[in-house]
């Protein structure tokens, strides 16, 4: 029997039913103080003492998710309660959920990639506050005029990051292997639902299936993961949900490369173009995903007031080491209006502040010293790098000369780089690139080829040096007063 029912100032039918989640009907009601529909999902308190969760902790997770906004997450407006009931408040979707669109049509992959992006853009606020949703499904991505927006968090549950979880929930054929053996388990688990998801999105069918979990496990376990011939579907798709569905937690993988994946940078059925936004888009994920502090890193990596096409490269692989020389190529050509070889500094940075990258104050730059820490780090790295001069009897001069550094060139980070491999072919990025920067701040900025030769001996060593490589290695003798070696113990270590 149909009622009219109210609870504090929403109104809703008891006939009007548009949903069921996973403690409770949905129902179609109103907001009676504005008059905005809203769904209404009725959580009965049995319901969750039956299943042992708590009601305080289901309380403090739906305050949190008040706090969630983002467009393509569903809007919880309040939480109420009865003496038997909870009532959630949420944005009401029309168009209802991409099972019911699954059902009724095939998507092509540009509208599967499109309601792909929908859903991680509103993921992204979840890693934000470690919020882990354990139930992505179509039934459980709303659409509203066109926006998806992921919905019913009734078994989401907030972790920190050292936390592992570990039970059951969910529903079996999105849920990942560990979920369903009661293993260890991270946000991870939502990385596997995804996956399924977008394989069904583009397939019209999960790629493994079984009534009962326990079998449909085994089929996870022993047969391989396989995609059909129709409709045709791009191998950047294939790869993303390949990455998305491996078995092992560990070898899946993980937001940060969710959100840089090539499926997101380009259309996948062209080539990349150059479009600067993308390479702003992925910063940002970097700093949402990796609570990355792009404000100290401005700070604290040594750059001219000028930048060429290397320096801007540094820049962008201190943020993340994937971006690449072609990627620093797109942001320079980007910024670089009056045809140059170098570009202001202060525009990288205003670009940065423009796309809500940066504080404003950051853009006062400064090139600050380097740390105590990076001073001995510093030390440690140039004993270790003379030390292999000494063992291999070779000299820097020479090296410089098998480089083809000419002695006005400026030295670029790539240069410098391709110099210190020739000594130790196992350095590191990082510690080639604290170099760069401590020769920079030694030489205001500017590396030449006598500023190498600085690093390893002393200065009045270095006066027979001619333009042409004429010098032998007699005149800097290795084991003479003029090579800077602080010690010696690294020899057995080296050898």
């Amino acid at each position: 029997m149909q009622q009219d029912k109210c609870i504090e100032k929403y109104f809703y039918n008891t006939g009007h039913v548009i949903g069921k989640g996973n403690y409770g009907c949905v129902y179609k009601g109103v907001d009676q103080n504005t008059q905005t529909d809203v769904a209404i999902k009725i959580v009965k308190k049995t319901k969750l003492e039956g299943e042992s969760y708590s009601q305080k902790a289901f309380i403090n997770e739906m305050m949190i998710l008040k706090k969630l906004s983002s467009k393509n997450i569903v809007k919880l407006f309040d939480v109420c309660e009865s003496q038997s009931n909870y009532y959630l408040i949420q944005e009401l979707c029309q168009q209802g959920d991409l099972k019911k669109i699954l059902k009724e049509q095939q998507l092509n992959e540009k509208e599967a990639i499109k309601i792909l992006r929908d859903i991680l853009s509103g993921y992204q606020i979840l890693l934000k506050y470690g919020i882990v949703h354990r139930d992505i499904k179509p039934a459980n991505i709303l659409n509203s005029n066109g926006v998806f927006k992921l919905g019913d968090f009734g078994l989401a549950t907030q972790i920190s990051k050292q936390k592992m979880l570990n039970q059951c929930v969910g529903t079996p054929l999105y849920m990942s292997p560990q979920v369903q053996q009661h293993s260890n388990y991270t946000s991870k688990c939502d990385i596997w639902s995804i996956g399924i998801l977008f394989y069904e999105s583009l397939y019209g069918a999960t790629p493994w299936y079984h009534e009962t979990s326990q079998k449909l496990l085994k089929k996870i376990y022993e047969e391989t993961l396989e995609f059909p011939t129709q409709p045709f579907v791009s191998d950047v798709s294939k790869s993303f949900i390949k990455s998305c569905l491996e078995i092992n937690e560990k070898d899946r993988i993980d937001w940060v490369d969710i959100y840089n994946h090539s499926i997101f940078r380009s259309n996948p059925f062209q080539k990349l173009d150059g479009n600067s936004q993308q390479i702003i888009t992925r910063i940002r994920n970097i700093m949402k995903i990796r609570k990355f502090n792009i404000n100290q890193l401005i700070q604290n990596i040594l750059l001219p007031k000028k930048l060429n096409i290397d320096d801007l490269n540094l820049l962008l692989q201190s943020i993340d080491k994937q971006f690449t020389l072609e990627d620093a190529e797109i942001v320079f050509n980007k910024l670089n209006h009056n045809n140059r070889d170098t570009i202001p500094f202060e525009c990288v940075l205003l670009w940065f502040s423009q796309n809500d990258i940066i504080l404003a104050q950051v853009l006062e730059f400064c090139s600050p010293l380097l740390t105590q820490q990076d001073q001995s780090k510093i030390d440690d790295l140039l004993d270790d790098l003379i030390t292999r001069l000494r063992l291999n009897s070779i000299s820097i001069i020479e090296i410089c000369k098998e480089c083809g550094v000419s002695q006005n060139q400026e030295i670029s980070l790539n240069k410098f780089e391709q110099i210190l491999l020739k000594i130790d072919i196992k350095m590191s990025k990082a510690d080639i690139t604290l170099l760069y920067r401590k020769n920079k701040q030694d030489n205001q900025g500017i590396i030449r080829r006598e500023s190498i030769y600085k690093m390893f001996y002393e200065e009045s060593e270095l006066d027979d040096a001619d333009d042409d490589f004429s010098v032998s290695p007699v005149h800097l003798p290795f084991q003479g007063p003029g090579l800077k070696l602080q010690s010696c113990n690294n020899i057995e270590r080296l050898s």
